[in-house]
């Protein structure tokens, strides 16, 4: 499994909440439709105790069967159109692969 991680940032000129709107309302259906993807995962970021927005609006988790099926799906016109549609609300993001170390899994903690 290969396993991708996107940290999205907000334009500062969108409010938090309407950009957690965007994001979830418009962003995802575009996204979920890139081909070779075996999950999605995000993971939406919440204000901070003090109430102050946070640096991130949160970060996407996405799986592809290999390295292969992740570059094609780099190339897709999905992602293409993804990326567009980032840049169009004038959102940023950084995309990094990662290997996945459980320190402690919270699938077994009870």
């Amino acid at each position: 499994m290969y396993k991708m991680v996107i940290v999205v940032y907000r334009n500062p000129a969108v409010p938090f909440d309407e950009a957690i709107r965007w994001w979830t309302e418009e962003h995802f259906p575009i996204a979920k439709r890139i081909p070779g993807l075996i999950g999605y995962v995000v993971n939406i970021a919440q204000r901070e105790a003090d109430g102050e927005n946070p640096a991130i609006m949160g970060t996407d988790e996405i799986y592809f069967e290999s390295r292969e099926a992740a570059e094609a799906a780099y190339q897709s016109p999905e992602w293409a159109e993804s990326r567009a549609h980032t840049q169009a609300a004038g959102h940023t993001a950084a995309r990094c692969t990662v290997e996945e170390v459980r320190i402690i899994d919270p699938d077994r903690v009870t």
